[in-house]
């Protein structure tokens, strides 16, 4: 597994960023996304993320490389993958005693409806940009596509990997 360092570096910012609404899970999302683009996004990495307090979250990372078209698309979405806490104490009458708490949180926090992100890089992404953006509104599932400017985001770096 790469190590991952976030840098405030503004070049590090350079790419063209699209949040995707949809309910579905990270594999259907995939799976939609690869046949409307015809690439073959593949799970590659899962990203650490650390808050306070020492709770430690995951989030997928799939990847896909175009060389003809030198395009590098990376989908991770919003929301970590489920972690179980462990209970720090136990009281003996505690109803929810016996229960393990499945906990997430969101990679970007002001944009809560956004379900994924797909993070696009290459030299000439801004080509591509529109083109991408209207095949995935073809999906019937995907019930929103926008594009975001990552420099109004104030965690634009959670998205620098």
């Amino acid at each position: 597994m790469g190590k991952h360092v976030l840098n405030s570096n503004p070049d590090d910012l350079d790419f063209v960023l699209v949040g995707i609404t949809c309910a579905d899970n990270q594999y259907s999302v995939v799976s939609y996304i690869n046949n409307a683009l015809n690439i073959d996004l593949a799970l590659s990495d899962n990203i650490p993320y650390n808050l306070k307090g020492g709770k430690l979250f995951n989030f997928s990372l799939f990847r896909y490389v175009s060389e003809e078209m030198g395009l590098e698309y990376f989908l991770i979405p919003n929301n970590s993958n489920l972690e179980s806490s462990t209970n720090e104490w136990t009281a003996g009458n505690d109803l929810f005693a016996d229960l393990n708490v499945e906990e997430s949180t969101k990679l970007v926090k002001e944009l809560p409806k956004t379900d994924y992100f797909l993070i696009l890089k290459g030299e000439d992404l801004h080509l591509f940009q529109f083109k991408i953006i209207e095949h995935l509104k073809t999906i019937k599932e995907i019930v929103q596509v926008q594009s975001i400017e990552p420099n109004e985001l104030p965690s634009k770096m959670n998205l620098v990997f």
